[in-house]
C-alpha cells in the first residue's frame, strides 16, 4: 500500500501513478471540470484525507476524510479558457431561453439567453 501526494487536477490520479487497492491520497487536488467523474475506477479499499476532490466520484467502498466533496456544474461559456468543458447545448442549466436564427443557405445560428449568475 503506498501513500500519493500531489496535483492530479483534471486527470483521474490512475493516468499519472500506480495506484494499487488500499492506497491512501493525502493533500491531493484530484479535482475534474466535469461532475461524478470517475477516478481509480475499479480500486477498492482507496483511502482519501485532506484532498481536493471537487466533482469527483471515489470508488463505492473508499474512505473519505476531510475532504471537499462538491460537484459543480461549469459550462463552456462561464469558462471559455477550460477547453475540457463540454460545449454549450440546450440542456445548460443557466439557458433560460434560445432563438435560432436561419441564415442563408440552409445555415443556422443559436443564441443562448442565459440567467444571470452571480460567480
Amino acid at each position: 500500500m503506498a501513500t500519493h501526494s500531489g496535483n492530479f487536477s483534471h486527470t483521474d490520479p490512475a493516468s499519472k501513478v500506480t495506484v494499487e487497492n488500499g492506497d491512501t491520497f493525502e493533500r491531493c487536488n484530484i479535482s475534474q471540470l466535469v461532475p461524478d467523474t470517475a477516478i481509480c475506477a475499479g480500486k477498492t479499499g482507496l483511502t482519501f484525507t485532506s484532498c481536493n476532490l471537487v466533482n469527483c466520484s471515489v470508488p463505492g467502498d473508499a474512505v473519505v476524510e476531510h475532504c471537499n466533496t462538491a460537484q459543480i456544474s461549469r459550462c463552456a461559456h462561464l469558462h471559455p479558457e477550460w477547453d475540457a468543458l463540454p460545449a454549450e447545448a440546450d440542456d445548460c442549466p443557466h439557458v433560460v431561453d434560445t432563438d435560432i436564427i436561419e441564415g442563408e443557405g440552409g445555415s443556422t445560428l443559436t443564441i443562448y439567453h442565459r440567467k444571470d449568475t452571480v460567480l
